[in-house]
């Protein structure tokens, strides 16, 4: 398997927003850089006043760069092969808008899964949050850019075989397993247990909360 590490920031979180930045790498399972690449992108929109705000990005600064498809075909199209394994936190935010460059059997590790499992008593599990806590190195002049944050993510992941004792590899067997959840993670039921919840809450959850965490749809449906 080949693994990649890739992080994007986008127009927006909409799902007819674009790719602004991309940065990517490829690591060996020794989690050493092998090949790697980053640039600004023509979204072909307006950036969202509210998505610059966080990550710096305006329209100006990608109005003469390639658009996302111009980038990939320059780049020979990295992320695309039978045997790759795309690496993100959030993945499945970054898979949105690099699906259409990778192959339908493509592996996706997601680090936030894996989070979540591997640190149940960590405070919450953003990127940020991880960061702090495992006491990885962050520079504030890249914080919430692209390569920045792909930075973060691979001295994370570092932590996170450290920690599990385990491979690449077996790092995606372990994101697999489900999680046993028995208590409300957020919300006006924040820590109550999931049997003692409202039906009407329960379903009012399955059907309106979006990007809904899938051990815990799981854990709901069972009630």
């Amino acid at each position: 398997m080949r693994f990649f590490l890739a992080d994007v920031e986008t127009t927006g979180i909409k799902v007819d927003d674009s790719v602004c930045e991309i940065a990517w790498c490829e690591i060996s399972e020794d989690l050493e850089r092998i090949n790697q690449g980053y640039s600004l992108i023509n979204p072909g929109k307006p950036i969202h006043y509210a998505a610059s705000a966080v990550n710096g990005i305006t329209d100006e600064m990608v109005a003469s760069s390639p658009t996302l498809e111009e980038y990939m075909e320059a780049e020979n199209y990295p992320l695309h092969g039978d045997d790759v394994v795309l690496i993100a936190h959030s993945a499945s935010f970054d898979y949105r808008f690099l699906k259409s460059y990778m192959s339908e059997s493509a592996k996706v590790l997601c680090t936030l899964k894996l989070a979540r499992r591997l640190y149940p008593d960590a405070e919450n599990h953003k990127q940020a949050t991880l960061a702090a806590m495992l006491g990885v190195k962050v520079s504030r002049e890249k914080a919430h850019s692209a390569d920045g944050d792909l930075s973060v993510l691979l001295q994370i992941l570092k932590r996170m075989c450290k920690d599990s004792e385990c491979s690449l590899t077996e790092l995606l067997h372990i994101q697999a397993i489900p999680r046993k959840i028995v208590t409300m993670p957020f919300g006006k039921h924040k820590g109550q247990k999931l049997s003692s919840l409202p039906a009407s809450y329960v379903k009012w959850v399955l059907s309106e909360v979006k990007n809904l965490d899938e051990d815990l749809r799981i854990a709901l449906s069972a009630i």
